[in-house]
């Protein structure tokens, strides 16, 4: 008669089945890491009218990994125009937008509809009819999470490369092919974003080709002129100017709290301030309309750490690029000043940059054909 196994004969063999079973078992592997320019999530919006601009063929609207000012990475919304042109035998070339000034706030977002009222026709149509794919970002902050940081050239030149790499991805998993190479281009803000996209491109994203940055009307030397401003500062003829100081000092408070922003504004600047991290720029516009700089400072910006924090913040640097710039400059520009800019030029050539620079007796808003100039400047570039 068979004797039934002891208790501790069946946990051994129970033991061994077990480590057979691990041996043979299929290996686990871990998720990979999701790195910067990675794309989360997509969606086709070519069928919606304000998407769509002259010389599309498909408009996506992305979410894709890139850099907030404290550094982590968090969901960016951007947008990808491909073009109806085939592609070159080297692929679409891929042109990196960076908008300009909009707003703080989730709401302010711009990319997914450059298509209203053929805004954009005139501006980006070009670059898509010669067969650009446009990816366009809308920043870090700016209809995601967290606050967005105005002005913070380091992070808005990282949400601009990494928007290539998404790109990239998003082209190839509609059967396109695109170039390496890639330019980037952006007016205001967003020529602040181009040239620090420009700066980083070489050690951030050096799989990618940097073939050249187009800049227009650059905020450069901010700092300088924001150190001259003080209490009962006289009016300045300029629209929508407390507007644009709103939004620097906003964003200032988001990268830099050490810079004790509220104790240099009266309880009406801390209102106005307040309201640029959620109005967007004809809402907070109509809010301040009236308004002078000069009411809402209660001391000096020039005493304490204001000046420096906002120096270190909005700073462009005056070398490290090694594709060429083009910096298109309105002389007679009340924002971004252009002894300013033609300062940083100087400096920057004397660094080795290669500069094109081109002025025009314009303001601030130079007009789509310097996006026309931009587009001639850059087919005459060399491209991998």
């Amino acid at each position: 008669m068979m004797r039934t196994p002891t208790r501790s004969v069946a946990i051994i063999a129970a033991i061994v089945l077990g480590v057979i079973g691990l041996i043979s078992a299929p290996p686990v592997h871990a998720a990979p890491q999701q790195g910067a320019g990675t794309v989360l999530s997509t969606t086709d919006i070519t069928g919606r009218p304000d998407a769509k601009v002259a010389g599309a063929g498909r408009v996506i609207s992305m979410t894709y990994l890139s850099e907030a000012p404290d550094g982590r990475l968090v969901p960016v919304r951007g947008t990808v125009m491909i073009p109806s042109k085939a592609p070159r035998p080297g692929g679409w070339r891929v042109l990196g937008y960076a908008h300009g000034t909009a707003g703080l706030g989730d709401d302010c977002t711009v990319t997914d509809r450059m298509g209203h009222q053929g805004r954009y026709d005139d501006w980006l149509g070009p670059w898509l009819k010669d067969g650009y794919v446009i990816t366009a970002t809308e920043y870090a902050g700016i209809g995601g999470p967290g606050p967005h940081a105005y002005l913070d050239g380091a992070v808005a030149g990282k949400n601009v490369l990494d928007s290539v790499r998404a790109a990239r991805t998003v082209v190839a998993r509609q059967s396109g092919t695109v170039s390496k190479g890639f330019v980037t281009s952006g007016a205001s803000q967003g020529g602040h974003a181009s040239l620090w996209a420009s700066h980083l491109a070489s050690s951030y994203a050096p799989e990618l080709t940097d073939v050249g940055g187009v800049v227009n009307s650059p905020p450069v030397g901010l700092a300088e002129y924001f150190e001259t401003l003080r209490p009962g500062f006289p009016p300045i003829a300029v629209p929508d100017y407390v507007t644009y100081f709103s939004y620097v000092l906003a964003g200032l408070k988001v990268v830099r709290p050490d810079a004790d922003v509220d104790s240099y504004l009266t309880p009406l600047g801390r209102k106005v301030v307040r309201d640029a991290m959620t109005l967007c720029y004809p809402n907070q516009g109509r809010a301040t309309k009236g308004l002078t700089v000069g009411q809402l400072i209660a001391r000096p910006f020039s005493e304490g750490p204001l000046i420096p924090a906002l120096r270190d913040v909005t700073r462009v640097p005056t070398s490290g690029y090694r594709a060429p710039l083009l910096i298109q400059q309105g002389t007679l520009d009340p924002v971004a000043f252009a002894p300013l800019t033609e300062q940083f030029v100087s400096q920057a050539r004397s660094n080795g940059t290669t500069i094109d620079f081109r002025t025009a007796q314009a303001g601030h808003g130079l007009g789509a054909w310097s996006e026309t100039a931009a587009l001639r400047w850059a087919d005459q570039q060399r491209w991998p």
